[in-house]
């Protein structure tokens, strides 16, 4: 019998504490729909921390195999600017009950936030546009690194 093994990817230890981070956010965040403005954002507020919790577990586990670089120093801000801008902006709308950039559940949502609050919500919603960038980013340094052979 041949011995196979598969190869051993350390995972990016920073992200997995990162990602640990990001699931806890969304997990407390559940509590939040008890005393927030507007609960059902706060329940999607919740559920937003504990999906991008898992996609940086996910992004931990093969950061590794994308090098080092310009290109992945910016994908990995980008993820979790993009990221943690995204939890923030729910999480603060659910509180505020700062509506303006909810489309969906907008129209359900009560009233009162100030307008400097909407601004800093919006503000923080649109810098989860910054997880598509990182997304660009890894595909560029996943078609710019030469595979390995064995």
């Amino acid at each position: 019998m041949s011995d196979t093994r598969l190869p051993s990817i350390t995972a990016d230890r920073s992200l997995v504490a990162h990602a640990a981070i990001m699931t806890l956010l969304g997990l407390l965040s559940g509590f939040t729909a008890f005393f927030a403005k507007a609960p059902r954002a706060a329940l999607s507020a919740h559920a937003i921390g504990v999906l991008q919790g898992a996609l940086l577990f996910g992004l931990a586990a093969i950061w590794q195999s994308l090098g080092t670089g310009r290109v992945v120093t910016a994908a990995r801000y980008c993820a979790l600017i993009g990221l943690y801008a995204n939890w923030l902006g729910a999480q603060l709308s659910a509180l505020w009950s700062a509506k303006g950039m909810f489309i969906v559940n907008g129209a359900s949502m009560p009233g009162g936030a100030a307008p400097w609050m909407e601004d800093v919500v919006a503000v923080l919603l649109n810098l989860s546009a910054l997880v598509i960038v990182m997304c660009v980013l890894i595909l560029w340094a996943v078609k710019m690194r030469p595979a390995k052979s064995d």
